[in-house]
């Protein structure tokens, strides 16, 4: 349902697997704390309440606030039209950390979109649970094919869980790679979708610098 508008493909990573009665502690900050808490010193991402660092593409674009909000708000909108109080939850406690994509030279800025955005959990999952309701959702649309089933992943000392679909978007295929951890009832993920499989690489550079202080 929401991989109708790529641009904002991050939003579908929504849906989390509750597996736990365990109801979070209240004192925990909320997605919009966690997100704001994020800053950029060039291209180096730093989120101080995940203890979380990125070192982003050099020389990609990265979406402003403005369009970031819209991200969020347009996710909101459209899990209040499900009527599904789980999905409205998850929603509800989604934020964009960060958008990129490459740079305007030829039309690489429309070969790839690298997100990153956080969930704040209101009842406690694991990684594996998390990823696996995701792809279940992603994999709702008749859009979609799974292109590489679950697999694990290592960055920074923290275990990664990631599945991989593809797609075709006006005639144009597609590769969709969702990759998340789950740390202090918080879900980290990110969504990269590639026009242009060259662009793969520079998105696995990205990804191997990330390290985490806490």
């Amino acid at each position: 349902m929401f991989v109708r508008r790529i641009i904002s493909i991050l939003v579908l990573m929504t849906a989390v697997l509750l597996t736990s009665s365990a109801v979070v502690q209240a004192q925990l900050p909320s997605a919009e704390a966690i997100a704001a808490s994020g800053s950029f010193d060039g291209k180096l991402y730093t989120n101080s309440q995940l203890g979380f660092t990125i070192l982003a593409p050099g020389g990609w674009n990265f979406f402003t606030t403005d369009q970031n909000k819209a991200v969020v708000a347009k996710n909101r909108e459209t899990a209040v039209k499900t009527a599904d109080n789980t999905l409205q939850s998850s929603a509800a406690n989604t934020q964009v950390l960060f958008q990129a994509t490459p740079p305007s030279l030829a039309g690489q800025e429309k070969s790839a979109l690298f997100s990153s955005g956080i969930e704040r959990l209101v009842k406690t999952t694991t990684v594996d649970a998390y990823i696996d309701a995701n792809k279940k959702l992603v994999l709702s649309s008749p859009n979609l094919t799974l292109a590489k089933d679950i697999y694990r992943l290592t960055f920074g000392g923290v275990k990664f869980v990631a599945f991989e679909v593809e797609g075709l978007q006006n005639n144009r295929k597609f590769r969709q790679r969702y990759i998340a951890a789950v740390r202090k009832n918080v879900a980290l993920f990110f969504v990269i979708t590639l026009y242009d499989p060259k662009q793969d690489v520079i998105v696995d550079f990205s990804l191997q610098t990330i390290k985490f202080s806490k």
